[in-house]
């Protein structure tokens, strides 16, 4: 197959092992077994947990008969992270469910959000690996929601900082409540098509304060928040498993129509298509990336989710963001580092409202703020290293 996708590829190969496996899962189809035994497995389990998506391969991988007779050690690390990701779901959606009991009680109307409702649709339980558990709620109850968390014995990480709030419960509970879908100052348009949610939900049968989407919502702001990492830093292959398991079991019955006027006002309407046709390509049968037919703009695309991983990368971020400062030809290739590294030390406005509102408040304050950010980040070398690196090979790929 040609194009961006090269099965010589290291990084690449194990990427196109790990579609073809979590395929073989979903659709309950055993992997060939010579195919099995070939397989780098330290590399494979390596990008499985790059992109959490171990206990999905791992569940096709036991149903060959050669699993047990690979790399011991591997076998073992790869059951392991399987039987902590089923006992992780098992633990997040019984706390989920004490906290929504709290919340009902409590008068503060939620709505579940992302893996917590796609985690149902997959064929078996834990197939779709949960690293945290999204959660709407109303914002006015933000003071009652923190105070039933502190109760429950959480660690108050952000509160009031931004549109989402963390609570953090060693070793393994980590919800993050959003007070909107979006941030005001870091959403842009899909802040202002969010802003009055609430009208857009409906209300749970048999409780008083949860609600949830229409399936066609679901899927827009489902897209819409992959399109936010994706254009970003980067998001990884399980978006797109997402993206088929749920297009798959609810899509016959959606208004396409609807979606797609919705997209295309939120501007995403060509990011939707592209990314259901690459994933509906990629996990429709249990086949390699090369035999799926890509084109080559489907090639680079999956490329670019292969490389990136759940959280993306440092040099998506300073690649994506120089990109986004040459738009137009206002930056030539210099002058859009020059751009990225003030940036970086001189944040905008924007940017405080969103993420510093105290010092957005207290302007006052950002020098003060300025120079601890300064030293902090001197101290982050590993991470400045990492953004200089990309910024220098801005440019020169071919």
């Amino acid at each position: 197959m040609s194009g961006s996708l090269n099965r010589d590829d290291i990084t690449f190969g194990i990427a196109c092992d790990i579609v073809y496996l979590c395929a073989c899962a979903l659709h309950g189809v055993k992997p060939d077994e010579q195919y099995a035994r070939q397989l780098d497995l330290k590399r494979l389990y390596r990008m499985c947990q790059f992109h959490s998506l171990t206990a999905i391969t791992c569940m096709a991988l036991e149903q060959t008969g050669v699993f047990l007779d690979l790399d011991p050690a591997v076998v073992k690390s790869f059951k392991d992270a399987k039987a902590k990701a089923i006992r992780k779901n098992m633990l997040l959606d019984a706390e989920r469910e004490q906290i929504f009991e709290e919340m009902e009680q409590a008068g503060i109307w939620h709505m579940p959000l992302k893996g917590s409702v796609l985690q149902a649709l997959y064929p078996k339980y834990g197939m779709r690996q949960m690293s945290d558990n999204d959660i709407l709620y109303d914002p006015s109850g933000q003071k009652w929601l923190a105070d039933i968390m502190e109760r429950r014995g959480y660690d108050v990480e952000v509160c009031g900082k931004s549109n989402h709030d963390v609570f953090l419960k060693p070793p393994i509970f980590n919800f993050e409540m959003h007070t909107s879908l979006f941030g005001q100052f870091s959403g842009g348009a899909w802040y202002n098509y969010y802003k009055n949610v609430k009208e857009r939900l409906l209300a749970d049968e048999g409780a008083s304060y949860r609600y949830h989407f229409t399936d066609e919502d679901f899927y827009l702001y489902m897209t819409a928040h992959t399109y936010k990492h994706y254009s970003y830093s980067g998001v990884g292959l399980r978006s797109l498993v997402d993206a088929y398991v749920f297009t798959e079991a609810k899509g016959g019955s959606m208004d396409w129509g609807y979606i797609g006027r919705e997209a295309a006002g939120m501007g995403i309407a060509d990011f939707e298509e592209r990314s259901r046709l690459l994933a509906k390509k990629l996990f429709s049968s249990p086949a390699l990336p090369q035999e799926a037919g890509l084109t080559k703009e489907e090639e680079a695309m999956f490329s670019y989710f292969a490389g990136s991983g759940t959280y993306g990368t440092t040099k998506n971020y300073v690649k994506n963001r120089m990109s986004e400062s040459q738009k137009g030809g206002s930056r030539a290739g210099f002058m859009a580092k020059l751009h990225f590294i003030y940036r970086r030390l001189f944040p905008t406005m924007e940017w405080y409202q969103n993420y510093e509102p105290f010092f957005a408040k207290h302007k006052v304050l950002i020098p003060f703020f300025l120079v601890y950010r300064f030293f902090r980040r001197l101290f982050g070398k590993k991470k400045i290293w990492n953004e200089l690196r990309a910024m220098r090979e801005f440019g020169k790929e071919k």
